[in-house]
């Protein structure tokens, strides 16, 4: 806060105006001190009608109905939707009453106690990344995990993690029986458990920070580099 006095003619004038910097720092304790509910995906929670800890006990790990969400394509809806019965010569139709989308804004402020030779310590990143999500049900056996990110240290968009999938389930001799093909842009997205490299910790890290030279070639050097096609079957809801 600046406070200054100010003259005009016989009469004294005095104010106090807030810096930019005051109104960030004051804004950023607020969020600590009151945070708003967690979604860990706000369109995944809007389309089930359900908390993020529903799925979700220690993000990005999945519970088993995160499991059986995303086993099914991510197209378990909890909201009313736009339907249209099928005719003679046309499709039915079922649609989310909403695009499904999200966003994500990552802030940083990093500092190393050893600082690296011929760089500066102590890094403020608004914003580090801007990721935005396409992330939901896009038909009745069609959904995906779709995200974006501009990152502006480089100044350019990448495709970030990508996981979309067509999924079926129905019951044989009493079993209940689920099965699909995905399509993903990094190895071990698809994984069921969300435990494996692209699921890793940290999986939000500062760009300043010094990582690892060297890595083995599944946990991170083919991330967003490659792209896959594949399938599975989860029989009984023990057999995957």
């Amino acid at each position: 806060m600046v406070c200054a006095k100010h003259r005009n003619g016989d009469q004294i004038y005095s104010g106090c105006h807030l810096s930019f910097v005051t109104v960030a720092v004051v804004g950023l304790l607020a969020l600590l001190f009151w945070p708003p509910n967690a979604q860990a995906v706000p369109s995944f929670a809007r389309q089930t009608n359900m908390p993020c800890s529903a799925c979700h006990t220690n993000p990005p790990e999945l519970t088993p109905l995160g499991r059986t969400f995303k086993l099914n394509g991510y197209t378990m809806k909890g909201i009313n939707v736009i339907t249209a019965a099928p005719a003679k010569e046309s499709a039915g139709l079922t649609l989310l009453s909403y695009l499904p989308l999200s966003v994500m804004f990552e802030v940083s402020n990093t500092g190393l106690r050893k600082p690296e030779p011929d760089t500066q310590n102590w890094d403020f990143s608004l914003p580090q990344n801007v990721s935005l999500f396409l992330a939901g049900a896009y038909g009745n056996h069609l959904g995906g995990f779709v995200q974006v990110t501009y990152d502006p240290q480089s100044d350019h968009f990448t495709w970030d993690n990508t996981d979309i999938r067509f999924a079926r389930s129905k019951s044989i001799k009493g079993k209940p029986v689920a099965w699909g093909i995905y399509m993903n842009n990094n190895p071990t997205v698809e994984d069921l458990w969300n435990s494996t490299p692209a699921w890793g910790f940290p999986w939000i890290a500062s760009t300043s920070v010094p990582t690892p030279t060297a890595a083995p070639l599944i946990d991170g050097p083919l991330a967003e580099d490659v792209a896959g096609v594949g399938g599975y079957a989860m029989v009984n809801r023990h057999l995957y």
